[in-house]
């Protein structure tokens, strides 16, 4: 018999969804398992995501956070393995333009299979992906039963996941896959565009909901700013082609330009023949623009040393990367770092490949092996190296004003773009050099008072009201059976605001 396991924040939910699937679904013939988020670990969900014929988690986020949840024992299979069905019970109150309404995950989770709108039964969408997983054998299952079973099957259960994201390349056919890049005042105009284009048949097109992920106003530090770009970058790798929906403001922004520097960040790594292909819309003309009509700034040319740069920012603001823990190891490195000095240089290499288990832990597996593998040889030298790991500590990533500060765009356009050209060094500079001065404190409090904030901009000094914006959401996994979140575990809230300015 199949089986079905059922995670759920509390027993009487998971129960209820149980009776509920087995009453509609009769024909379904699953043996089903019940586990409640508090009384289940990180380890049974693990054996239950591979062994199990299909796995259904409950992923409410409730608006009281003392309430338990079931992020704390989530593993990041959650985003890959394609018998996995999420859901959410609690929704933003605005609904997608495709009429939908959006339930409120962490911004890092984006599963294969998720339901999307409050519009329907849940119940019957469950059961709905249910019969589809049992009409195929898309990867088989294993049998997985101990700790030692987990190292035992590694690479089985990494070959799950290459088996999901095969699956689900052999599903598009033969339509290319596109995602649009625009700015979120035209998105309505580019919601029509993607429908006339998708009527013809040829491709599937991904377009990121006005705000999605950061709206026109909101202000960010700069380690937000790159955790989301980052985020921007597990989009673009799904498809095949990045689409820009080119207007005269488009090049104006941070974020616009930040798609086309993750695309030319993925395909440094990439042959010829898999790179993303770029290709231009002229909005007001209503056409494609052939190659030698593209705006210049398309076009970006990167060089190792800003690729490796860019890695470095990436790879260090990944929620599943780095967590505000994190800070607290950099900290214990500047203790180490003078007691290295006085090692012989062969105890330095020792403790350096001592630490290659953790390093590996903190390497995004969404890039390439043998750049997983490249950054991994780069951080042992620097480990067995006490001037090389002082200057990693001292990097920009590391300061309180990359984590605290509020950085926002005051000028029309961002500075990256020099002559028409997306400079990458300033392009990688921008977040800190728009640094308000501000942090969060600061803002709540204008927020709460009413009061108005001044910035500098290059044409004088604006002031600007700051509005609370919505609520979002990471997730962030246990770590060493802790969870890096104490108020709400494996959550972190993340309060937007938005800086409106005031006209004169």
């Amino acid at each position: 018999m199949k089986t079905l396991s059922i995670f759920s924040p509390t027993m009487a939910k998971a129960r209820d969804l149980a009776k509920q699937i087995k009453m509609l679904g009769k024909d379904l013939a699953y043996e089903i398992k019940e586990y409640e988020a508090t009384e289940s670990s990180q380890f049974e969900f693990l054996i239950a995501i591979h062994n199990d014929d299909a796995v259904i988690i409950d992923c409410t986020i409730p608006d009281d956070l003392n309430q338990p949840t079931i992020y704390p024992i989530l593993t990041a299979q959650v985003n890959s393995l394609d018998h996995i069905l999420i859901f959410s019970d609690n929704y933003y109150d605005d609904k997608d333009y495709n009429g939908n309404y959006v339930p409120i995950l962490p911004l890092n989770i984006t599963p294969q299979r998720e339901y999307r709108s409050k519009d329907k039964d849940v119940v019957k969408w469950l059961i709905a992906q249910l019969l589809d997983l049992q009409t195929h054998d898309y990867y088989p299952r294993l049998h997985l039963t101990d700790i030692e079973s987990l190292t035992k099957y590694r690479s089985e259960m990494e070959q799950m996941l290459f088996n999901s994201l095969n699956l689900h390349n052999s599903q598009k056919g033969n339509k290319t896959q596109v995602m649009i890049s625009y700015r979120n005042s035209c998105s309505a105009e580019v919601e029509q565009f993607k429908k006339e284009i998708e009527d013809q048949g040829k491709v599937e097109i991904k377009v990121l909901p006005p705000g999605s992920l950061c709206g026109d106003f909101e202000a960010h530090t700069p380690m937000r700013r790159w955790m989301l770009a980052g985020l921007l970058d597990d989009h673009i790798r799904k498809v095949d082609e990045l689409w820009i929906y080119y207007n005269d403001i488009y090049p104006n922004s941070w974020w616009t330009l930040a798609e086309l520097m993750m695309t030319a960040y993925i395909n440094f790594s990439r042959s010829a023949d898999n790179q993303i292909i770029i290709k231009v819309y002229d909005a007001n003309k209503k056409c494609f623009l052939p190659e030698e009509k593209f705006p210049k700034f398309i076009k970006i040319a990167l060089n190792t040393k800003q690729h490796r740069r860019l890695a470095r920012l990436l790879s260090n603001t990944r929620p599943d990367t780095m967590g505000p823990e994190s800070l607290d190891n950099i900290n214990q490195l500047k203790l180490i770092v003078p007691i290295m000095r006085g090692m012989p240089e062969i105890l330095r290499n020792k403790f350096a490949e001592q630490m290659r288990p953790v390093l590996e832990h903190g390497i995004p597996q969404s890039i390439p092996k043998e750049q997983q593998e490249e950054m991994i040889r780069d951080l042992i030298k620097m480990y067995s190296n006490p001037d090389e790991l002082e200057r990693y500590i001292n990097d920009e990533v590391f300061q309180d004003i990359f984590w605290k500060n509020i950085s926002y765009q005051t000028e029309t356009q961002t500075p990256s773009l020099v002559n028409n050209v997306i400079d990458p060094d300033i392009f990688m500079d921008t977040p800190m050099t728009e640094d308000t001065r501000l942090n969060e404190v600061d803002l709540e409090e204008a927020a709460q008072k009413g009061s108005l904030i001044s910035l500098k901009s290059s044409v004088g000094t604006k002031k600007y009201q700051v509005e609370k914006g919505i609520k979002r959401y990471l997730w962030l996994a246990t770590r060493m059976e802790q969870p890096t979140v104490k108020d709400a575990p494996g959550l972190e809230v993340i309060q937007t605001y938005n800086l409106v300015a005031i006209e004169k």
